[in-house]
């Protein structure tokens, strides 16, 4: 009965672990792709800074996960002199990663929004960036909250690839009790379950929310 308190109390530390990972990394994502997708959408007046944007989001989605992890874990110090924590590489890479994606959400929702909002802003006397934080960025963010929520369960699956560079999370205290129990088959079932378990609750967590703000569902 002690083993299982232990191995269960291991457990749901690799949890934690997991949503910390990809909360931090969700919203920094978002920050960024705020950013990238601002750069890069119709409003903006620099054809330089849209194509970097677009050329950003290109290389990020045009190449694996596991490789960007790898990039910043073994490529930062030979580039800036700094050893990064496995903790720090991982969030960079899932950071970057998710912010390409939802850059490209937030450029079309930004596209999507009337031109003549943003006519009738500038005739009242508003500013670029009055325009983007109190009319378009409110009503983006509304509309791309179904996508917001699917790229953080995406995250929670996504983050166990951070394994290969030791991170705690999940899957890799699943392996480490493994190592040692030698159960595989036991181990990684109740490991596969709790990833279901979390973003099965999340995702009904983001049907609740589609349903109060009146999505189509």
């Amino acid at each position: 009965m002690g083993h299982w308190v232990i191995t269960a109390k291991v457990l749901l530390r690799g949890c934690g672990y997991t949503l910390f990972v990809s909360g931090i990394s969700i919203l920094c994502g978002s920050l960024l792709g705020l950013v990238i997708g601002t750069m890069t959408s119709r409003y903006f007046p620099c054809r330089i800074t849209r194509w970097m944007g677009n050329l950003y989001v290109t290389v990020i989605r045009g190449t694996p996960l596991f490789i960007q992890i790898l990039i910043f874990y073994f490529g930062l110090p030979s580039i800036i002199g700094v050893d990064p924590t496995p903790l720090m590489a991982g969030l960079i890479a899932l950071s970057i990663n998710s912010s390409a994606y939802l850059a490209e959400n937030i450029r079309g929702g930004i596209n999507a929004l009337s031109v003549g909002q943003w006519e009738s802003a500038k005739v009242l006397g508003y500013k670029k960036s009055q325009i983007f934080f109190y009319i378009i960025y409110p009503q983006v963010f509304k509309n791309i909250l179904p996508s917001l929520t699917n790229e953080f369960v995406a995250l929670i699956k996504e983050s166990s690839i951070l394994m290969v560079v030791g991170v705690p999370e999940l899957t890799k205290v699943s392996k480490d009790i493994v190592s040692r129990e030698l159960n595989p088959m036991e181990m990684y079932s109740i490991c596969a379950g709790l990833y279901l378990f979390m973003t099965s609750l999340f995702s009904y967590v983001s049907r609740l929310l589609e349903k109060r703000e009146g999505y189509d569902c």
